[in-house]
């Protein structure tokens, strides 16, 4: 019935504006409303456990750490990095200097007040300026989260997002290693980021920079530590859209049916990064993610329940995938030895080494290594390539070089297994999936094994 459901309304929703299509549409969007909430999905906002959970933080140990000591955050009026300062605060710095692109009274969030707390006007690509600050005010514990964080924004946008955030990180990093005073760096990227490989704008410059930390940490100075966070629902762009569209729009567009996210809170993120200061370890950028994530949202899900809670008579319609959110789900991603742990924020390279934090509920883990030098050319592309075509070229042909460069060190026995799962024609067929929709990436993967006691099995 669900199913069948679906398919009228994509059907439908390419007629949207006809008057009797409306009508039609409204009709459906009923019968799914009532299977949902015959399903108990309805029953309350599905983003909600996940605004309730907190993450153990080890108050005695950080402040050991941060008492009497400057913390710079970047990014600090955002969402996460607010809530990192007050944070912070608990745990008796000296000062906490705010570095943000924009100035204090155009950030939505609003910061604890504290003589304590010194905000800086600055674009972290200004590279001499960031020099300067690091100076003058000599950070001990940099915590970075500025970024560009829309992707569907990065898609139209390429430049500014791979400026942003990649050289925007190179030169944080950059300015840690010229400062004597700096000790640890702890960066914020994405559960996006544990994807194989991928195409896609926003995704593949978190993975560089998840790249750039392991290079900075195998050949700097200073620890550095990484953390991924999941779709936060104190910032979700989702969430807002939705609930918006629900209260004052005539319809309520989304991609498709079968889309999820996991969720997390501000709170647990900000618990995440400080985490990271203290599971940091030389020569490797450890990343950091939330063990025990809810049961996957569904976009559809929460856009009736909001239809449910404002009592609206409006349609759901099915727009299809934007650029930014358009990658098929590869089953391989998720380590199915382990079918009541699975994670969508760490793939199966990187979950067989991961550890946990002695309260079980973060998991701990490191990327996979890589030749450092092709992400040295791979930087020296973009600096040198203008326009919003030649800066997606460069950055996807290098990050497309790495991957496969990195397969070379991981066990070939591990790559067979994510073959057989994200392949499996049954699961396939299933999800109305092909191996051409996960585009290079399989391909890459099958090359590696040519040579290897699997190559064989590849043709079955």
């Amino acid at each position: 019935m669900e199913a069948d459901l679906f398919n009228k309304i994509w059907t439908l929703s390419i007629k949207k504006k006809s008057a009797s299509t409306r009508v039609q549409l409204i009709s459906l969007t009923e019968q799914l409303l009532k299977l949902y909430d015959s399903q108990g999905r309805l029953d309350e906002n599905p983003l909600n456990p996940s605004r309730k959970r907190r993450l153990s933080l080890p108050t005695n140990h950080l402040k050991s750490l941060l008492s009497g000591k400057v913390c710079l955050v970047t990014g600090g009026l955002g969402c996460v990095g607010s809530k990192l300062v007050e944070h912070l605060l608990d745990h008796s710095p000296s000062k906490i200097i705010i570095l943000d692109i924009l100035a204090e009274e155009e950030s939505p969030y609003e910061l604890p007040k504290s003589s304590k707390i010194k905000i800086i006007s600055a674009d972290i690509l200004d590279e001499q300026k960031l020099e300067e600050l690091f100076k003058e005010y000599a950070p001990e514990y940099i915590f970075h989260t500025a970024a560009q964080r829309d992707p569907g924004y990065a898609e139209k946008n390429i430049v500014e997002t791979v400026k942003t955030n990649i050289l925007g990180t190179l030169n944080v990093l950059n300015a840690c290693e010229k400062s004597p005073s700096v000790s640890q760096c702890v960066f914020s990227s994405t559960g996006k980021a544990s994807r194989y490989y991928t195409t896609e704008i926003y995704a593949a410059t978190k993975k560089i920079c998840e790249m750039l930390l392991y290079s900075f940490s195998r050949e700097g100075s200073k620890k550095y530590s990484m953390v991924r966070f999941t779709h936060i629902v104190d910032n979700s762009l989702m969430d807002e859209q939705l609930k918006g569209f629900a209260q004052t729009a005539d319809s309520i567009a989304i991609h498709s049916p079968g889309k999820f996210v996991t969720a997390q809170n501000v709170d647990e993120a900000a618990s995440l990064m400080q985490n990271a200061l203290i599971y940091a370890e030389k020569g490797d950028a450890k990343f950091l993610l939330v063990k025990n994530l809810e049961w996957p949202v569904e976009s559809l899900e929460l856009a009736l329940y909001y239809i449910k809670t404002f009592k609206r008579k409006i349609p759901i319609v099915f727009s299809g995938n934007p650029k930014g959110y358009g990658e098929k789900f590869f089953r391989g991603q998720l380590d199915w030895k382990n079918p009541l742990e699975l994670n969508l924020l760490i793939n199966v390279y990187e979950n067989r080494n991961r550890i946990l934090n002695q309260e079980d509920d973060i998991i701990i883990s490191s990327i996979v290594p890589y030749s450092i030098p092709l992400l040295r050319s791979l930087i020296s592309d973009i600096k040198a390539t203008t326009g919003e075509d030649g800066t997606k070229e460069g950055l996807i042909n290098g990050l497309k070089a790495i991957f496969k460069d990195s397969l070379n060190n991981v066990p070939p026995s591990q790559t067979m297994e994510i073959l057989k799962w994200g392949l499996d024609p049954k699961n396939l067929e299933k999800e109305g999936l092909t191996p051409a929709d996960f585009g290079e990436m399989v391909p890459i993967m099958i090359a590696s094994l040519v040579g290897t006691p699997y190559e064989k099995s590849l043709q079955y």
